[in-house]
């Protein structure tokens, strides 16, 4: 079947910026999905008007429930593994140091991955005398995956990756990465905030936890952070905890704390609860549009905007077999200064992101060939 090169898996309906910009900075922030903006608005309105007469116990209850449930269907898991809380990099800091991996064991992760990813488990390191092995990366910023599984060993106690890689958009394999740790006794813990949204992730794949914001990928609100918790790990203790930790919440006694036997004892405070109905309401949208069939359009235009770039002489970073990559796709030019370029670039109405040394791109569902090449075009103009 011949696709259009207007064709847009998501409309300018849901996505209205998607018209007025090239934007092809997913990676950074991405579009929000309109009806998600709208929930949260809707909800910010009537507790403004009503207070708790609009949002009581059980309205607290459920628009985290909501967002359990369609999460839960993203990951492939079941609602009872599944936390919410403000931000990924809470969850993460909370899992951390629930795990508490010990004196002399390692913590392997990559070098190129993001400080979010991997700050928690540094601090942990310097309270239990564990330590980080850096796996480092080559020229083109791209992590050798055999060399990666080969830094798993007895000494390991958890693999910290980032399922994408923030950067380059590099993508790894986690199902061979978790059959390496648990051969060796270890966990893998995976950072999805790049990936959610626009690769499909199953756990049972063998993966222990994954941490997510929404404001990227998943194309919801800042302010909303989900982590699916496998059930070993769901009998840690964990390092973060407040009045929602307890098993029966609105037992208001500060003489116990019971957790509750599922991932929701990684839950723990007040939040921002519209960002939950504005979160839901994205993810929705996403699994009504199939996160297969976005991950198969994005691939497609980013092949598009690859072409396009070595055409103009640009060293595109990363792997370059087609299974490791995602849709980002960063580049360097030649001769260019990469945060004056993303200046001219942007004042071409493309949108994109300086990073390190590169300029990086990322194209989501709610773009198509005809951006890209509109793209192109801007970026050969400057050059």
């Amino acid at each position: 079947m011949q696709i259009s090169n207007s064709f847009r898996l998501g409309s300018p309906e849901v996505f209205p910026p998607a018209e007025r910009h090239v934007y092809l900075d997913a990676a950074s922030v991405g579009l929000s999905h309109k009806g998600g903006a709208e929930a949260i608005s809707k909800w910010q309105n009537a507790l403004a008007e009503e207070g708790t007469i609009a949002f009581d116990e059980q309205a607290e209850v459920d628009c985290l429930d909501n967002l359990n449930e369609v999460m839960s269907r993203l990951f492939g898991a079941t609602v009872d593994d599944i936390a919410v809380a403000s931000s990924e990099t809470v969850l993460m800091q909370s899992l951390a140091w629930a795990v508490m991996p010990p004196k002399g064991s390692k913590i392997v992760a990559t070098e190129i991955t993001h400080p979010s990813t991997i700050y928690p488990w540094m601090r942990v390191c310097e309270h239990t005398g564990a330590r980080v092995h850096w796996v480092k990366a080559g020229e083109r910023q791209a992590v050798d995956p055999d060399e990666l599984e080969a830094s798993i060993d007895d000494n390991t106690s958890v693999v910290c990756l980032s399922h994408v890689e923030y950067g380059t958009g590099q993508r790894y394999d986690l199902r061979r990465f978790a059959e390496k740790a648990h051969k060796h006794g270890a966990i893998l813990v995976v950072d999805a905030t790049q990936s959610a949204g626009q690769v499909e992730i199953d756990v049972s794949c063998g993966v222990d936890a994954v941490a997510t914001s929404t404001y990227k990928w998943l194309c919801g609100p800042f302010g909303t952070g989900i982590m699916f918790v496998a059930p070993e790990l769901q009998k840690l203790s964990p390092g973060i905890v407040g009045w929602r930790s307890h098993k029966n919440m609105w037992d208001f006694q500060a003489d116990r704390l019971e957790f509750p036997s599922n991932a929701k004892r990684y839950e723990f405070g007040t939040m921002a609860y519209g960002t939950a109905y504005g979160a839901t309401e994205s993810v929705r949208h996403l699994l009504d549009t199939g996160i297969k069939q976005i991950s198969e359009h994005n691939r497609r235009i980013s092949k598009r905007l690859i072409a396009g770039l070595e055409d103009l002489g640009a060293e595109v970073l990363g792997p370059q077999a087609d299974f490791d990559r995602s849709a980002t796709v960063a580049a360097r030019f030649p001769g260019k200064n990469s945060r004056d370029f993303g200046e001219t670039l942007k004042a071409a109405n493309v949108i994109a992101s300086v990073r390190r040394d590169f300029i990086r791109f990322s194209p989501h569902y709610y773009n198509n060939i005809d951006d890209i090449d509109q793209g192109i075009s801007a970026i050969k103009a400057s050059l």
